[in-house]
């Protein structure tokens, strides 16, 4: 019998090696590299002006197009008074498996109500940059259409294809009958809106400029838009709530090359991604880098629709018709939808919609100088709870 004496020996010894491991791993981490030097947006002369917060100057219109074994929705900009018609609408329940279906009573289906018209006629003022949106785990080409038609309105076409792999069929018993990487499914999404853009038979015809591509991703769609950094047509990428783990560092998975620009955008009280691992992100962004925490949120309710669908958001939906969803993947849903300390989506919605389009029209180009990222625009964003960027 191992006496007391022995055994705090043995725990103390196990606490000495368990510290001396981590220095070990710690001295295998690369150091940060130093930030890249660029145009110091305080010195730009609408620096402290929160723009972007409201609907731009165009209309929003919305069509589906076919991938090779997929679909992709577009949001395009459109004249002002040419969107005519009934707002667009989507209902989560087109995304959940067949079994899952089946569950649901009949007459639980509740529209989102969308700030866009389908197939109108797009404007004529193109080309536009090709913002390409990537959606998250357990999640839907429509995630996030708070934003997408936000940065239609503000002169952009945004793609956002269904990445079934990860897609919410899937995560609930319905995987596609042929997996693909997340990273060849933007690159055909990419490749198709630039052949629609130059087919003059079509509703795109015009609209996408092919120059460049600006990749923004929410949660695992946000390490898609990092991996894209590695395309020669991508030169800076917006990641939504995603980080860069230490265990992303101790295997040399650092998807962040030197001449690309990142802002991270992210929540301090996001329970699913930590805050630490969007701040090393930042930290080991090689290129010029921001960063932009909003209070109030959490993994959910700043960056997607999801919490103001149905009475409550979509978990809320979930539980109070009893489907058996892993208590996992209700966490991961709920995270930040209204209840204290998280705010309603509509009012955090705004700082996301304004640096979002902010950086976007400025390394698009749209923007000869930054708009609203300077940091005296933080006093106007009650949200933002803090705000850094180099230089």
């Amino acid at each position: 019998m191992v006496g007391r004496s022995t055994t705090r020996q043995v725990r103390g010894l196990a606490a000495v090696l368990s510290v001396a491991a981590l220095v070990a791993l710690a001295a295998c981490v690369p150091p940060p590299p130093e930030p890249a030097q660029g145009r110091d947006p305080n010195d730009a002369p609408r620096a402290a002006e929160p723009a972007y917060r409201e609907r731009g100057p165009y209309d929003v219109g919305v069509t589906s197009v076919q991938l090779s074994d997929r679909s992709m929705e577009v949001w395009y900009p459109v004249d002002p008074g040419d969107a005519e018609g009934p707002a667009d609408e989507y209902h989560i329940r087109r995304f959940v498996s067949a079994a899952f279906d089946a569950l649901i009573p009949p007459d639980v289906d509740p529209p989102f109500v969308t700030d866009a018209v389908r197939d109108v006629p797009a404007s004529d003022d193109g080309p536009f940059p090709l913002v390409l949106f990537s959606h998250g785990f357990a999640s839907y080409r429509f995630q996030s259409t708070f934003l997408t038609t936000h940065l239609a309105s503000w002169g952009f076409v945004v793609v956002s294809p269904d990445y079934l792999e990860r897609g919410l069929r899937a995560v609930l018993g319905e995987p596609p009958a042929r997996a693909r990487s997340d990273l060849g499914v933007a690159d055909e999404a990419i490749r198709v809106a630039r052949e629609l853009g130059g087919d003059p038979g079509h509703l795109l015809a015009g609209t996408v400029d092919p120059a460049a591509v600006y990749p923004v991703g929410h949660s695992a769609g946000g390490g898609t838009s990092l991996r894209l950094l590695g395309r020669p047509d991508v030169h800076s990428a917006i990641p939504l709530a995603a980080g860069l783990s230490i265990q992303n560092l101790l295997e040399g998975r650092l998807p962040l090359p030197p001449g690309k620009a990142v802002t991270w955008i992210a929540a301090p009280a996001d329970r699913i991604v930590g805050i630490d691992d969007v701040r090393r992100g930042f930290d080991y962004t090689a290129g010029e880098r921001r960063i932009v925490e909003v209070g109030g949120s959490g993994h959910v309710n700043a960056f997607s629709d999801i919490c103001e669908i149905g009475e409550g958001g979509v978990v809320a939906l979930a539980r109070a018709t009893g489907l058996p969803i892993p208590e996992g993947l209700l966490v991961l849903g709920d995270d930040g939808c209204p209840v204290p300390p998280y705010r309603d989506s509509p009012e955090v919605w705004e700082e996301v919609r304004h640096f979002v389009t902010a950086e976007l029209r400025y390394r698009s180009g749209l923007d000869a100088d930054p708009v609203g990222l300077g940091d005296a625009v933080t006093s106007q964003l009650d949200d933002v709870v803090r705000y850094r960027h180099d230089p």
